[in-house]
């Protein structure tokens, strides 16, 4: 009898958005990308029993029910231009895209309700294969996912390792199996390497002064779960009941951005100073493979929420927490992601 490898594992998803949270996107919407973690998107199946009810003359479960459907999952990857261009679109979930091949630019900015904005994010499908066809393991597709939130880390030091972005994704509960979709051709990604950073925070210019180390940003949705089970939210089998219920709708709650970063500490460091004095400034960090890939993303308006001295072997370093705020004139957060591949998140 065979053994099953994990790195059997091939998995596609939505390039371009579905048309509502219950529609799967199509093989011809979808693109294969590496990823670095093991972990599967399994559909969970949550159940009741009615151990607590009276009536039954003991204190012992009689029966079982489907209530509820849940899918979620992680992606990480090493940062590439296609990646980063789809965690900025899927994840702020506002997209204007420009250029044609090879430049396409997707401007990415958080949906915004005042403005007349939806408040459900733009929904994808998530498919997983081992050995698709008669000898198949796995084959099924998770139906109107949204991005929960990315994280993107660089550091110091050679290798890919320094440039790595995670995707958390959650999902309406609905699934597919066997999913219908042929795997496409996987797409060459353009790995931007932490080599290739530009990092201006609060007026300093951290890589021309040769003292950034590591930097880390996070973008988080805090997607109400519990508010996409509503009356008519539907079942896992449209119009049976004993199916278990899915979700309608995906809508972010209270969202959250993140940015710190660690620096060497020096004679002339500014760090602790405009924290006590709580100055305000943009940051922006950048990285390029070439003309036509590159990802750069602004923190409109940050202050310093905490700076504390240490050191990284042997040298002092300064660690700070940025709190990223709103900027009356341009928002929070923009991003702005080139790359070769048209009609991401369209």
């Amino acid at each position: 009898m065979s053994v099953t490898r994990m790195q059997e594992i091939q998995i596609c998803f939505g390039k371009q958005k579905q048309a509502d949270i219950s529609t799967p996107n199509t093989g011809v919407q979808m693109w294969q990308l590496r990823k670095l973690n093991a972990a599967l998107a399994n559909p969970k199946l949550n159940t009741e029993n009615d151990a607590e009810e009276f009536g039954k003359g003991h204190e012992f479960a009689t029966q079982s029910f489907q209530t509820s459907w849940d899918v979620n999952g992680t992606l990480e990857k090493y940062l590439g231009a296609e990646i980063g261009a789809w965690a900025m679109a899927f994840g702020l979930g506002k997209v204007v895209k420009s250029g044609t091949t090879p430049n396409f630019t997707y401007t990415c900015t958080p949906l915004f309700p005042a403005s007349g904005d939806a408040a459900e994010l733009p929904y994808f499908s998530f498919v997983e294969q081992i050995r698709p066809g008669a000898g198949v393991v796995v084959d099924r597709m998770a139906v109107g996912c949204v991005v929960e939130g990315w994280s993107i880390s660089i550091g110091s030091g050679p290798g890919r390792a320094n440039s790595k972005i995670t995707v958390e994704f959650v999902g309406s509960g609905k699934y597919v199996e066997p999913s219908g979709i042929t795997m496409p051709a996987a797409t060459v990604e353009k790995l931007l390497a932490s080599a290739s950073l530009a990092l201006s925070i609060n007026g300093v210019n951290y890589v021309s002064n040769k003292n950034i180390v590591s930097i880390e940003t996070s973008w988080k949705n805090n997607v109400r779960l519990d508010g996409g089970f509503f009356p008519g939210s539907g079942f896992q089998t449209p119009g049976d009941g004993a199916s278990g219920a899915i979700r309608g709708r995906l809508e972010f709650g209270n969202r959250q951005g993140t940015l710190r970063f660690v620096a060497r500490f020096e004679n002339g460091s500014t760090e602790l100073t405009k924290l006590r004095q709580q100055t305000t400034g943009t940051a922006m960090l950048a990285l390029t493979y070439d003309a036509n890939n590159s990802l750069e993303i602004t923190w409109h308006k940050v202050s310093f929420a905490s700076a504390e001295v240490g050191e990284i072997d042997g040298i002092v370093t300064v660690s700070v927490e940025c709190l990223p705020m709103w900027d009356e004139t341009n928002g929070i957060v923009s991003a702005v992601a080139k790359c070769g591949v048209d009609g991401i998140c369209q």
